[in-house]
């Protein structure tokens, strides 16, 4: 809906931009709630920390300094190894390899919040994202109050031309 759309692109001072930020984190949460669409929560993060590769690697780190280690442990550590590798001896390689694990993985279902707010959107159509451009315009004129818009400027600005170039009932995908 935006291509080469500067509309909604206005210049705002720094502190009235900060402000601006301020109340759109209240719209963001709102959003939020509404669409299932978490902000900052574990389903939210596109890392995790793997907590299983986090102690190969405190391990691995442990066992190449291991002058002071007891025994025991040290046996443990090695068997914790042995079964993350799936392997019946651990090499210095190994070891080197595992002392350098990553220990944050790709969460496979993140999604952003932005986008999933969008997804859900685009499941009413065109109207419904038309309603969700709306409601942020709405929400910038209601919380800040601006004295200074272009005189073209609206809330439901080039929605007519698109639902006359589009229709009611354009199916709206994703890329």
């Amino acid at each position: 809906m935006k291509d080469h759309n500067s509309h909604d692109v206005l210049l705002l001072c720094t502190s009235c931009h900060a402000i601006s930020n301020y109340y759109d984190n209240h719209l963001k949460q709102q959003l939020a709630k509404e669409f299932q669409a978490p902000i900052g929560s574990e389903e939210g993060l596109r890392l995790l920390e793997d907590m299983e590769r986090r102690q190969v690697r405190s391990g691995a780190r442990a066992l190449l300094n291991a002058e002071s280690l007891p025994a025991h442990r040290k046996d443990e550590l090695l068997h914790a190894l042995k079964e993350f590798y799936n392997t019946d001896i651990v090499t210095e390689e190994m070891l080197q390899e595992a002392a350098s694990l990553e220990t944050r993985i790709y969460n496979e279902s993140y999604v952003p919040h932005g986008l999933k707010v969008v997804q859900r959107h685009t499941e009413g159509g065109l109207r419904s994202l038309m309603q969700l451009e709306s409601r942020w315009r709405q929400h910038f004129l209601d919380s800040m109050q601006p004295k200074h818009l272009p005189q073209q400027w609206s809330v439901d600005h080039n929605h007519q031309k698109l639902l006359r170039k589009y229709g009611d009932d354009l199916p709206i995908k994703l890329s």
